[in-house]
């Protein structure tokens, strides 16, 4: 169904077909659009850029009643702002100065679910690398080839270690890796396109794992009357993601499987967010037994968050032009939560052009040039969800069950 041949009756308007809304709609639209002045009255500050249209609230001008009213009950997407930058919730105990400080000897996956590209690295030579330091002199590893060497995971002698995970969460999760032989080191700018991704804090980190906003609570996975059958590691998830704007970004668009909501709270940098809601799904490219990953490639994928969906796009995913002005791409900054509802596709990647929008953020950049994005995600179900969510971890244990043994021609 893509764009008919040059002349025809059929062939698509470029506006309608990037956009999908009536001219006259959108002139209303641009009418309505809060000025600067407006903006400027943020608890974030400006908001023009890269802000999709989504609501912008400081957590202390709701509570969780109105919270579940206006945003979770009709799944809308909000980016919270916390006023106290992480330090009531044990956040603000997550940026990569400490985590370098506390685990920098640490042998962590990068790339967890992308096959050719996972590798294993020492957190600190990661760190560095997306911090921009030591860049060009000594690495982590270097600085502390000549002290003692480190019992467990820690004693891994590698810089960089290929190696093959399994997921073993509907979405993904990195788990603890072997010891392994030594490697060769990778360099800084390869480790800026590397990705620590969806790194569960309580199997790699327990002393640093961060409390939900209130606002969020009651967190219904902790329940175990609501919720008798998952693992005990999904009661309170919480996972860990580091890059630099040098990455490619989330390898793919996806939707969290069980209709669990997401919470994804900023640490240090930008990260840009491009979300679909669920209705979109036919016009996806939804593929595997369960539906929740789009088949979209990355090169396609990363054209997704541009202001206008290129015409190439289009002509190579012909569906994706029906989406229409449901597409939403935004940032979330620092010390901000942005709640992506059940069912909501999205993807992620780090943003290097919107220090506009952060002041504090392009200040901080400016007095140490750190690139580092740092975010932690926690999925969540509140009482809207507890049946979805228990009819769907069964499907997922029987879906599970079958991949193992091949049958049914799943693959």
């Amino acid at each position: 169904m893509g764009p008919a041949g040059e002349g025809s009756d059929d062939e698509i308007d470029p506006f309608d077909a990037l956009m999908g809304i009536e001219a006259e709609e959108f002139a209303q639209l641009l009418r309505d659009a809060p000025t600067d002045a407006e903006d400027a009255k943020s608890p974030a500050g400006p908001t023009r850029l890269r802000r999709g249209g989504v609501p912008v609230v400081s957590v202390d001008d709701l509570t969780p009643e109105s919270f579940r009213r206006d945003f979770l009950v009709p799944r809308r997407p909000v980016i919270l702002v916390d006023p106290r930058r992480g330090v009531d919730t044990g956040y603000a105990n997550l940026t990569p100065d400490k985590l370098r400080e506390a685990f920098g000897e640490k042998v962590v996956p990068l790339d967890v679910t992308d096959r050719d590209e996972r590798a294993e690295v020492r957190l600190g030579d990661f760190l560095d690398a997306v911090q921009e330091k030591d860049a060009e002199s000594t690495s982590t590893s270097e600085r502390n080839a000549t002290s003692s060497s480190v019992s467990g995971t820690d004693a891994v002698a590698s810089s960089a270690v290929c190696r093959d995970d399994k997921s073993t969460k509907p979405g993904v999760r990195g788990t603890r890796p072997p010891h392994a032989p030594s490697a060769p080191k990778m360099s800084p700018s390869e480790l800026r396109r590397k990705y620590l991704r969806n790194l569960q804090l309580h199997d790699w980190f327990p002393a640093l794992t961060p409390r939900l906003s209130p606002l969020l609570a009651p967190n219904l996975l902790k329940d175990e009357t609501a919720v008798p059958r998952c693992p005990n590691a999904w009661r309170d998830w919480f996972e860990l993601f580091v890059s630099h704007p040098e990455c490619p970004g989330f390898p793919f668009l996806h939707r969290d499987a069980c209709h669990v909501h997401a919470a994804a709270t900023q640490i240090v940098g930008v990260k840009r967010w491009l979300l679909f809601p669920p209705e979109t799904a036919p016009f996806l490219y939804a593929s595997g037994p369960t539906a929740t990953r789009s088949s979209i490639k990355r090169e396609f994928l990363e054209t997704l968050f541009e202001p206008a969906i290129p015409l190439r796009t289009i002509h190579e995913y012909p569906l994706i032009a029906n989406v229409g002005a449901s597409r939403i791409v935004c940032d979330v900054g620092p010390h901000e939560t942005i709640v992506v509802p059940a069912d909501w596709w999205h993807a992620a990647k780090a943003a290097a052009d919107a220090d506009a929008v952060f002041q504090d953020e392009k200040e901080t950049r400016g007095r140490d040039k750190s690139q580092a994005c740092v975010s932690v995600a926690a999925s969540f179900v509140d009482a809207s969800l507890v049946d979805a969510f228990n009819d769907a971890y069964s499907e997922f244990e029987a879906t599970k069950a079958l991949l193992k043994v091949g049958a049914g021609g799943i693959r």
